[in-house]
């Protein structure tokens, strides 16, 4: 997959169903010494098209991307 596949793809946290948005806005942190992706940064956008945050899911808890989705589980902690 190439990381200009990720645009456009609705993200979901599996545990609690929670939509953040399609990917319009992000990054991803790679490690430089290793040369792997270590999280996907997604930036919020609210009413409008402002931006409003953003989102940094560790590669880790991505479980799956299809053509439409990247499904993450985030920690216990994050969701509480």
């Amino acid at each position: 997959m190439r990381a200009s596949e990720l645009e456009g793809k609705e993200v979901i946290e599996l545990k609690s169903g929670e939509r953040l948005e399609r990917i319009k806005d992000w990054e991803l942190l790679i490690n430089t010494e290793t040369g792997m992706v270590e999280a996907l940064i997604v930036t919020i956008h609210g009413w409008g098209g402002v931006e409003t945050g953003h989102r940094t899911i560790p590669w880790k808890q991505i479980r799956k991307i299809s053509q439409d989705l990247v499904l993450f589980e985030a920690d216990e902690a994050e969701t509480t």
